[in-house]
């Protein structure tokens, strides 16, 4: 019991006040809105999106993390967001698929590969991923939105973030979220992944 006081305790916060926050850690949302799709249509045919294309090529990647919260609930980042169909799974994670777009996700935990072109973006991603994203919506709920990079609060259009190695971003609908530990990329896992 004295351990779980001390996480809780141990979290930090943001300095910006907001409302109360929940009682215990958030949780995957109810309905299948919190677990959308991995690809659309452009995808599932492998067709070009915001001038992405679909190859078979393999360029190293480097990894971020992102993470949505709606009403204080978990929103499921599937695996397999930017690999056309058809997939090979190894149980929840993605291997491989027809051809990968420059931001694909493997596996269903946020972790996001981005290949090292110019400028991509987390308006990019979500189009990739065939889902909307803007200062007043994410994927199918209608409110105004809350992007933060690490801690701190971004301002303006969230789809203008731009993926860097190691970034972590979180996307708030809703509910306040109480700040939580950040993603922590495992030891030893390289910056750029084949």
């Amino acid at each position: 019991m004295l351990a779980c006081a001390v996480l809780v305790t141990g979290c930090g916060g943001r300095t910006e006040k907001r409302s109360p926050a929940p009682p215990r850690p958030e949780l995957f949302g109810p309905d299948p809105r919190y677990r959308p799709p991995a690809f659309g249509r452009a995808v599932e045919r492998a067709r070009s999106v915001r001038g992405l294309r679909c190859t078979r090529s393999r360029p190293a990647r480097f990894l971020a993390h992102v993470e949505i919260f709606v009403d204080g609930r978990v929103v499921l980042m599937p695996a397999g967001i930017g690999i056309a169909p058809p997939h090979v799974r190894r149980g929840a994670f993605v291997v491989s698929g027809r051809c990968d777009y420059p931001l694909r996700t493997r596996e269903p935990t946020g972790l996001v590969e981005v290949a090292p072109s110019p400028q991509l973006t987390l308006g990019d991603l979500f189009a990739v991923w065939g889902q909307p994203l803007s200062s007043r919506r994410v994927l199918s709920f209608r409110r105004p939105v809350m992007a933060f990079v690490g801690r701190g609060r971004v301002a303006g259009d969230p789809r203008r973030i731009e993926l860097r190695p190691h970034l972590v971003v979180t996307v708030e609908v809703g509910r306040y979220v109480r700040p939580h530990f950040p993603y922590v990329f495992p030891p030893g896992l390289p910056t750029v992944r084949p």
